[in-house]
């Protein structure tokens, strides 16, 4: 709810909007984070679980991979456009968004996200399911490419390019098959 509340409404939005909404005391928030900014940053910061890393590491599951690189890279992009639309918020309040991962234990989640797509890759390799080549930079790409895109979306206020969304993850799937040489059983 908080998050909702400061993606549409921006920073500027009170500690008691928010807990109105919420039905709860404005004090029940500050006890519960600090600070406004404590609760910014528990609404708008990464998770400390990528989500969609329980799929990456439970696979690739018997579907043609292509598609399932495909689906990956739906949810990816999905999830940096909303670490992006988050991230800018605490921007615009002046947090700088490296805060978000201050003081937290485990992998950070960028580490959890390259180590579970580039597993993934691995697997699919091991399997005869994908061609040889260097998943790390494959990883890389991939996340790199989605991550960019998310961000230039953000920055420009349009999808880029203008066709965007699925079809654009379609192509870029594409052309790193076909770059990789996939294999298909």
């Amino acid at each position: 709810m908080a998050r909702r509340c400061f993606l549409e409404r921006g920073a500027g939005v009170s500690a008691a909007e928010i807990a109105r909404e919420l039905g709860v005391s404005h004090t029940t928030i500050f006890n519960r984070f600090g600070t406004k900014e404590g609760l910014m940053l528990a609404a708008l910061g990464p998770p400390r679980v990528v989500p969609w890393v329980a799929t990456l590491d439970a696979g690739p599951d018997e579907r043609p991979i292509r598609e399932q690189l495909v689906e990956h890279a739906k949810v990816v992009s999905a999830y940096f456009e909303d670490l992006h639309a988050g991230l800018s918020v605490l921007q615009a309040a002046g947090i700088a968004p490296t805060k978000a991962y201050r003081g937290r234990s485990g992998e950070p989640a960028p580490v959890q996200a390259f180590r579970a797509l580039t597993a993934w890759l691995r697997r699919a390799q091991r399997g005869g399911r994908l061609a040889k080549c260097d998943v790390e930079a494959l990883a890389s790409t991939l996340l790199g490419v989605l991550h960019a895109t998310a961000f230039a979306s953000r920055l420009s206020g349009q999808p880029i390019p203008p066709s965007g969304g699925e079809r654009l993850i379609d192509r870029i799937i594409d052309l790193l098959w076909n770059g990789i040489g996939g294999v298909e059983r």
